[in-house]
């Protein structure tokens, strides 16, 4: 069984360069700090998970935008201070996203092949950036595919990519999940990986008024809402 050491107790960094509607340099600067990462850490955490969409990162063109990565940058090196470490994950990625606000074909970057290539072409300039430090950085490739019917284009697209991946970065760990929201059910659809340093993952979420209170996107869920966990 392959184990993910050093990855087993963590926090997702939500909000900060992946689902904000604040897009400004003083929200990027000043949401997470070294303070936070700090505070993680002496909480007996082992890692952070950094969830960041491809419109910091590039141009609608494709365009890289150098800007975007520094904030990657200073999250490593906060880490790398504090000792602990950081999985890298691409939460949306040109022409798919999982977010349900987003009215967009959740299907058609599976089918794409433009699309698939911009896909390829962000990871590996993700992987020779930060691909030289494996023993900090993991990669997440992308988070949530939604619908089960293309689960086996999913396989043929994540494989393609740990291939390109492996060219700039030969021991990183990558992670690989599946599709109903990464739902655990998913995971015996995934393809096998011989690769020692590919681990699969699933999301859950329960109990969900607890993991996703005062989220805009639930229905129903007020954005103040806030409760303690264990409750009644």
């Amino acid at each position: 069984m392959r184990k993910l050491d050093h990855y087993l107790h963590g926090v997702n960094l939500g909000g900060w360069l992946s689902q904000n509607s604040d897009t400004s340099k003083e929200h990027y600067e000043t949401f997470i700090t070294e303070k936070d990462i700090a505070y993680i850490a002496s909480l007996g955490l082992d890692h952070v998970r950094v969830p960041v969409d491809y419109v910091l990162l590039e141009e609608e063109d494709g365009t890289p935008k150098s800007e975007g990565y520094l904030y990657l940058d200073n999250c490593l090196r906060w880490c790398r201070t504090h000792g602990i470490r950081m999985i890298l994950d691409l939460h949306k990625t040109f022409g798919y996203s999982f977010d349900p606000l987003d009215e967009t074909d959740k299907t058609v970057f599976f089918y794409d092949t433009a699309l698939q290539e911009r896909f390829y072409t962000l990871w590996k300039i993700l992987a020779a950036r930060y691909g030289g430090e494996p023993e900090l950085v993991a990669f997440e490739l992308l988070n949530e595919i939604i619908e089960p019917e293309v689960a086996e284009a999913w396989n043929g697209i994540a494989l393609h990519a740990i291939a390109e991946i492996r060219k700039f970065a030969p021991e990183s760990w990558i992670i690989f999940g599946g599709v109903m929201y990464n739902n655990v059910l998913s995971v015996p659809m995934l393809a096998e990986v011989t690769d020692p340093k590919v681990a699969y993952t699933f999301h859950s979420y329960e109990p969900l008024i607890f993991t996703h209170q005062g989220a805009y996107w639930v229905k129903g869920m007020p954005s103040d809402f806030r409760i303690s966990y264990p409750n009644t």
